[in-house]
């Protein structure tokens, strides 16, 4: 930076003196006095026979200082844009290319990111349907180990329903076998009884 910033000094004292040489006056070699008399008739001469400008000392009477300030201002343009503002619009360049690069990477990051949640909810949706489905399997499986189970339970229970069933109709034969003979006994005596109450 020190180096274009001394380039520019440089510069803008080579314009300076460009400019500032244009307004000195070349030195006039020294005649003798008839040659400056006659020069000075001449000139007054050729004045006296120069029309006289319409608008002398106007406004816009530049002459020679128009073009001059126009050749001036041009070259400061060039010799400003060749050492000062060309290596800065060098750097806001590159400091476009390095944001539009970043930019870039961002916009290919975005996109990557993007792809990527995708990519998981696809996958955690396809998670989700095996979890399910494995838990439905599960659920089924486990209600027909129960329901086995609860089969196994009624079989069980309705064959020892059975067997005590069995058993005790089985002691009820027994026991009614053995006491018929009591009943018959008790069944004459209650009648033997009643018919004497009755006085038979």
């Amino acid at each position: 930076m020190a180096r274009r910033s001394s380039l520019a000094y440089l510069g803008l004292t080579m314009v300076a003196l460009l400019c500032g040489s244009a307004f000195v006056m070349p030195a006039v070699p020294k005649s003798s006095p008839e040659k400056t008399q006659v020069i000075t008739a001449g000139g007054a001469l050729l004045l006296a026979s120069m029309p006289a400008p319409a608008y002398a000392g106007g406004m816009f009477d530049f002459g020679l200082t128009l073009p001059f300030v126009a050749l001036s201002f041009l070259t400061m343009m060039f010799v400003l844009n060749a050492l000062w503002y060309s290596p800065m619009t060098e750097e806001v360049d590159e400091r476009n290319a390095k944001l539009l690069q970043t930019l870039s990477e961002a916009t290919d990051m975005l996109a990557k990111a993007d792809e990527m949640q995708v990519q998981y909810t696809a996958d955690i949706k396809e998670a989700r349907e095996k979890a399910s489905k494995e838990l439905a399997d599960a659920r089924k499986a486990t209600e027909e180990a129960i329901a086995t189970e609860a089969r196994a339970a009624d079989s069980k229970r309705e064959a020892e329903a059975r067997d005590f069933k069995a058993k005790l109709d089985a002691e009820f034969a027994e026991k009614v076998k053995g006491s018929e003979s009591t009943i018959k006994e008790r069944q004459q005596d209650f009648v033997k009884s009643s018919l004497a109450a009755v006085g038979l």
